[in-house]
């Protein structure tokens, strides 16, 4: 095969000399171009002719007029001053004279019996004009009359003069444009036409399944270019016939690889024509069906199909259809087949032609398919007993949340129960103190009193020293009293499941004082920002307990060791129908590749050492499913964490 670079060589060749022998005048294009060329060179000569022909007519009958106007303004005088003189000889000679004259062929003067003429008297179509004589009197200046004379010219010899010219200058132009059209036959038959008739010979010889020479056609010195529309031509028939013959064998690869394919493919190959009979099938399916190649049966007609309602249905519709399974009894044995096909119509008239298609044996799949049903009922089984056995699992690890709540919320009343008894004892113990000085006071009274001892200085001092015991035994009453009724207030909420409408900073600063004995471990004592008179309807109780795991969480786990300044900080605002608490400590925080497990159950970096993991997994359960809020956590190591909690300010 020739390459892309490859350029026919413009030369004569043992084929392109045949056409020599071509005789310009059988070609059909050059005697078309001649016969145009002819049609529009007679045309333009004849018109051109007519032209010249025109203009020679206009100038000889100009000539005419022009000459017996030249007789009438300069011979008439002289003619009649002859024949005034009656000098006969004389006018006969003059009139003799003018009538050698261009264009004049006869001429006559009348004077009252006198007649004098020259010529002969034309016979046929003439231009005549008659002329008066008139003599001038020299002395007196009068003018008369004394003859006329008649001037005669034969157009006939102008139509005549002018038909010879025609028929001469048609004759020269006919002869020169027969001999260029030759001329131009001769060039069009050299340089274009014999070289078509070798591209074409070429054509006509040319044929894909063979290998060829390139074209080569032969280039005429002078009249052809190398390098003109015919080589480029011949170029591009070189290159057509070189890819059509590349495709003719990538066509014949295709088709034998396509018929490897079909013989030893386990699926069946088909085509019918417009009348359903089966024009083509693959070998496996004549085997399969004891069909005889050349036996061009319909569908219906085959006896393994005669059963196969949904493929007939199919195949009379004429539309294409896939997934058309059908049950074929062979000698005993069940085989399953898929059709699909596709339908052909011609796309001018949108006539059916027919359809081609396919038949995947899908015997195998459908056995599979049997177990696989099988084994699915018998997974569907299983499945519904591991699904009550999951589900009863599941009653049962709900059943141990709560009860890991409730024990996780009676641990935290424990606690709480521990702290505030411990807080109480403070103030109590003051208070039986100042009781005591408060008995010594009395006593002290009663003795001087009875003793008659007392002054107005031991008076005042004892006065001093009851009134700073009373004091001391107040305040400490009352402190022992909030506390309590803290602890109280605090404990209903964490116990109660009760939906209640509260005052968010009253329950904060409750629940802050009732874990006094935890922060002061540290110490640290949380801070509370939040507008005092701002109100939520939820569950107080459950945001006790979820602000309490947060502080114990840091109490335990953010400041290990000594820290210079512990803080906690709980900030609470209202926004839109929200309520946003931002709880944050200053404690080593959390590395990033735990943030992840922080809230799962059971993950504590307190293991063995009083943690249970339960802490933050209550704490993300109880903002996400019990007040319906959600929570982001932030932390950087060393930086302490941020939690941020969004909760409905209105718990539905």
């Amino acid at each position: 095969m020739a390459s892309k670079t490859e350029k026919p060589i413009l030369e004569a060749d043992h084929e392109t000399e045949d056409m020599k022998s071509i005789h310009p005048l059988r070609s059909r294009l050059g005697r078309r171009i001649i016969f145009m060329l002819v049609l529009l060179s007679g045309t333009i000569t004849f018109l051109a002719t007519l032209a010249q022909l025109y203009f020679d007519y206009s100038k000889q009958f100009s000539n005419v007029d022009r000459r017996h106007q030249e007789i009438r303004n300069i011979h008439t005088h002289l003619l009649a001053s002859s024949l005034w003189n009656f000098d006969l000889t004389i006018l006969q000679q003059r009139v003799n004279g003018l009538i050698n004259l261009p264009y004049i062929d006869y001429l006559e003067i009348q004077s009252d019996n006198y007649k004098i003429s020259a010529g002969k008297p034309v016979t046929g179509r003439a231009v005549s004009h008659l002329y008066p004589l008139t003599f001038q009197d020299p002395i007196t200046g009068k003018s008369e009359q004394i003859g006329t004379i008649r001037v005669e010219s034969d157009i006939q010899q102008i139509y005549n003069s002018l038909l010879h010219d025609f028929l001469v200058i048609l004759s020269i132009n006919t002869i020169k444009t027969a001999l260029v059209c030759y001329l131009i036959l001769i060039v069009f038959h050299h340089s274009i036409n014999q070289r078509i008739y070798a591209i074409v010979r070429y054509l006509r010889q040319y044929n894909p399944r063979h290998r060829t020479h390139p074209l080569r056609v032969y280039n005429y010195p002078v009249i052809t270019q190398k390098n003109d529309e015919l080589s480029l031509l011949c170029n591009e028939t070189n290159k057509l016939t070189r890819n059509l013959t590349i495709l003719y064998q990538n066509i014949r690869f295709e088709q034998t690889r396509l018929a490897d394919f079909a013989h030893v493919s386990s699926d069946w190959l088909w085509e019918t024509d417009s009348a359903l009979r089966l024009v083509y099938c693959s070998e496996t399916m004549l085997e399969t069906l004891n069909l005889q190649e050349n036996h061009r049966l319909p569908f219906h007609e085959i006896e393994q199909f005669q059963m196969a309602i949904q493929l007939q249905q199919s195949l009379n519709g004429k539309q294409n259809f896939h997934h058309c399974e059908v049950a074929l009894d062979l000698n005993g044995h069940k085989m399953w087949l898929m059709f699909q096909a596709q339908a052909r119509y011609d796309n001018e008239y949108n006539n059916f032609l027919g359809f081609r298609g396919t038949a995947l044996n899908i015997t195998e799949l459908k056995s599979v398919q049997a177990e696989l049903e099988q084994l699915n009922q018998s997974l569907e089984h299983t499945v519904q007993e591991r699904t009550h056995d999951l589900a009863q699992s599941l009653k049962q690890l709900k059943q141990a949340q709560a009860q890991l709540i409730q024990s996780e919320k009676l641990a935290a009343l424990g606690g709480l129960v521990a702290g505030v008894a411990h807080e109480v004892n403070t103030p109590l113990g003051i208070a039986v103190t100042a009781t005591s000085v408060i008995e010594e006071v009395t006593e002290e009274f009663e003795r001087a009193f009875r003793d008659q001892t007392l002054t107005t200085t031991q008076f005042v001092e004892l006065t001093e020293r009851l009134k700073s015991g009373s004091e001391l035994l107040q305040s400490n009453l009352n402190r022992a009293s909030k506390l309590i009724r803290d602890f109280k207030q605090t404990a209903v909420d964490q116990v109660s499941e009760n939906r209640s409408k509260f005052n968010i900073h009253q329950v904060l600063m409750a629940l802050i004082a009732s874990m006094h004995p935890e922060t002061r471990k540290i110490p640290v004592s949380p801070q509370l920002e939040g507008d005092e008179e701002l109100m939520m309807t939820s569950l107080p109780g459950t945001l006790t307990q979820i602000v309490s795991n947060l502080i114990m969480n840091s109490v335990v786990h953010a400041f290990e060791g000594e820290h210079p300044h512990p803080e906690i900080h709980i900030k609470f605002y209202a926004q839109d129908q929200h309520i946003i608490f931002e709880y944050q400590d200053n404690g080593i925080g959390v590395p990033h590749e735990l943030h992840e497990k922080i809230f799962e159950p059971f993950y504590t970096s307190k293991r063995g050492h009083g943690g249970s993991g339960l802490g933050l997994n209550l704490v993300f359960n109880l903002v996400t499913q019990k007040l319906k809020g959600h929570l982001k956590f932030t932390s950087e190591p060393g930086q302490g964490v941020q939690y941020r909690i969004h909760l409905p300010k209105t718990l539905d």
